[in-house]
């Protein structure tokens, strides 16, 4: 039995619509999306299901989920009568979309289908990527300024996630339809994105996608419009304690970087993670038990032998190092890491890496932030593309990176190499 999942968008209501769908056999998924410059939200709601059952390759069994009445309705119920009165309704009148109707009537005497409505925007995890499936085909064909039938990049797979409970109710992060500026610039407009435990994940994108800005977002620096339709939930709630949430995602940035002082010693560093402050301060208290968990993090980072060496007469590596440190001192269950290892050398960055896998190894969820391939250890899976706030692709690394899709992404000539998991970036002459 295949679950199928639909949803159409549209910006005006006539104007640009999206659709998307996720499809789902067992443990495979696959997710498409499109759409129009010109249209309605029901004709958008009913073209999600015509392309999910076209892209069927034979008869199957399934169940079809829409958060679209019209839909759900006008194939159980309504369009026997329409068919019957020659397409016309009780009331004489052609029945709008008739051309789309026809599809999708002569779609559904191929197969065996159940039709289920779902309740829209209630945190249902696929009809809300299937929501965000059809913002990005919206957005596609706002761009072309004409129908999209599939991603401007290749089809869009997402591994399907291993998780219950609340995991799947309700994500780490879960971003929708977000309008965020700096200052007079509009970084994101109706950007969509979620992440859940466990599931590593890559934005990659060139400068300027607005990689900083979902940091500092996420970090509670800066703060998305208050829109009737804008949601923001971390750890499944929507109101949070910036300073609790700090203790629950441990986040290494250049600004940070940038920003500490430079008089602050090694340990302090690491304490500061406690208070999340930049350096350490005289009215700041640590119990015996925090002093011990800070030794314990430079052991285990290899730094403890520069505990009185001043952050400014560190090594880009070594600050990098003790940075990691104060994002860990919480244990917590998130980290979320800007370019780490931007400027660093070869054996630097090595052992970076070897520290990053390490912890994913460990249990904790990773989100990594960059525009260098070669940052992202095996274990990550799933990339993300940003280019200009937009999401462009979601899918598996495998699918993702290939000489054309990065190429694209980076506007460059661009050829992959990859080894052992890894992946390198190449000139193409």
């Amino acid at each position: 039995m295949i679950d199928i999942y639909t949803d159409g968008a549209c910006s005006g209501n006539p104007g640009p619509g999206g659709w998307g769908v996720l499809l789902r056999d067992g443990d495979q998924q696959r997710e498409l999306c499109g759409g129009e410059p010109a249209t309605t939200n029901n004709r958008m709601e009913l073209l999600a299901v015509i392309e999910a059952l076209q892209s069927l390759p034979k008869p199957v069994e399934a169940r079809v989920y829409t958060d679209s009445q019209y839909v759900q309705k006008g194939i159980s119920e309504w369009i026997h009568s329409w068919k019957q009165r020659g397409w016309k309704t009780a009331g004489k009148e052609p029945v709008k979309n008739e051309d789309l109707w026809r599809r999708l009537d002569a779609l559904v005497a191929q197969h065996t289908l159940e039709w289920r409505w779902v309740r829209g925007h209630n945190g249902h995890p696929e009809n809300e990527r299937a929501d965000a499936l059809a913002r990005t085909g919206l957005e596609q064909a706002r761009r072309a300024g004409q129908s999209v039938r599939q991603p401007m990049l290749d089809p869009i797979v997402r591994p399907v996630q291993e998780s219950s409970g609340s995991n799947s109710s309700a994500p780490i992060l879960d971003i929708e339809h977000a309008t965020v500026y700096r200052g007079d610039t509009c970084v994101f407009s109706d950007f969509s994105f979620a992440l859940r435990a466990g599931e590593h994940a890559t934005i990659l994108g060139p400068n300027g996608a607005g990689k900083s800005t979902l940091l500092k977002l996420l970090s509670g620096e800066v703060h998305a419009m208050p829109r009737e339709e804008t949601r923001m939930a971390l750890f499944g709630e929507a109101r949070w304690n910036v300073w609790d949430v700090r203790k629950r995602i441990g986040i290494v940035s250049h600004d940070l970087q940038r920003d500490y002082l430079i008089c602050a010693e090694g340990l302090n560093v690491i304490l500061s993670g406690f208070y999340a402050s930049n350096d350490t301060y005289e009215y700041q208290e640590f119990t015996k038990t925090q002093m011990t968990r800070a030794y314990e993090v430079m052991q285990e980072l290899g730094i403890a032998s520069l505990a009185v060496r001043r952050f400014g007469h560190l090594s880009t590596g070594e600050q990098r190092r003790f940075l990691l440190g104060r994002a860990l001192v919480h244990d917590p269950p998130v980290l979320v890491l800007d370019e780490p290892t931007s400027g660093l050398d070869l054996k630097a960055c090595f052992q970076y890496l070897d520290l990053l896998r390490a912890q994913i190894a460990k249990g904790k969820t990773v989100l990594l932030v960059t525009h260098h391939l070669h940052e992202i250890p095996p274990e990550i899976n799933r990339v993300i593309f940003l280019k200009e706030g937009k999401i462009l692709a979601d899918g598996f690394k495998s699918t993702l990176f290939t000489d054309g899709q990065v190429s694209r992404l980076f506007d460059s000539k661009i050829t992959l190499v990859q080894a052992n998991g890894w992946y390198q970036a190449l000139p193409r002459s």
